[in-house]
């Protein structure tokens, strides 16, 4: 019997070793690639095919973000299942990837005969939810079209989006976020006048305030 073929991507290299652990474990299931970098996330997933990428929903590469690499992979390999693991449940990183392309969502804290599960039925083709999510994102689903659609422009920040509003909200200037994310100072000006559109907004306080009334720092 052809087995799950799987990519751990995650950061923290007890947690990659801990899923590799449990995962191998199975017998229908093999690691046929790890990694806790971005870049080389989609390299091997590339490469290596797998059926699955269980993908970290906040790696510590400033400009890259879970449903970037996500985004990224689809792209090129859309018969790859991509599930989310995340720490917590916020809504627009839920939905961020999912419109992303995301096949499941699923909070660390899940027991692992769980999250064995999802994988299979992941593999079957089907999408996969953490049971924590499932009422939120029917919740969402029903909201008033008017919440939906602003909330849904939250989901169109990138990653380097985002790691430019949790600079903003710590009061650094335009130079020194341009440091920290590896941009040119007047590139960064152009992605505060976009988030500022996107987040309908004219000013960086006022970012930092939608940014925290929508969850996104």
């Amino acid at each position: 019997m052809a087995k799950i073929k799987l990519v751990i991507v995650d950061d923290h290299e007890v947690v990659r070793l801990g899923l590799r652990t449990a995962l191998e474990a199975e017998s229908d299931m093999e690691i046929v690639g790890e990694t806790g970098v971005a870049e080389e996330a989609i390299r091997i997933a590339l490469e290596r095919q797998p059926d699955i990428v269980l993908l970290d929903l906040k790696l510590s590469e400033e400009g890259y973000d879970g449903p970037d690499v996500c985004r990224k992979i689809l792209a090129r390999a859309p018969n790859i299942a991509v599930i989310m693991l995340s720490n917590y449940v916020q809504d627009a990183m839920v939905f961020r990837s999912l419109v992303a392309g995301a096949k499941g969502y699923v909070v660390k804290d899940v027991e692992l005969s769980e999250l064995k599960k999802m994988i299979r039925v992941a593999y079957r083709g089907a999408s996969v939810l953490d049971p924590k999510i499932t009422d939120r994102v029917i919740a969402r689903a029903t909201q008033p079209e008017s919440r939906q659609s602003a909330d849904a422009h939250a989901e169109t920040l990138s990653g380097t989006d985002l790691a430019i509003i949790g600079h903003l909200s710590r009061g650094l200037s335009n130079k020194e976020i341009a440091s920290l994310v590896h941009l040119s100072t007047s590139s960064v000006k152009d992605h505060l006048v976009r988030i500022s559109t996107v987040l309908g907004v004219h000013s960086r306080a006022a970012i930092v305030g939608e940014a925290s009334r929508r969850g996104l720092i």
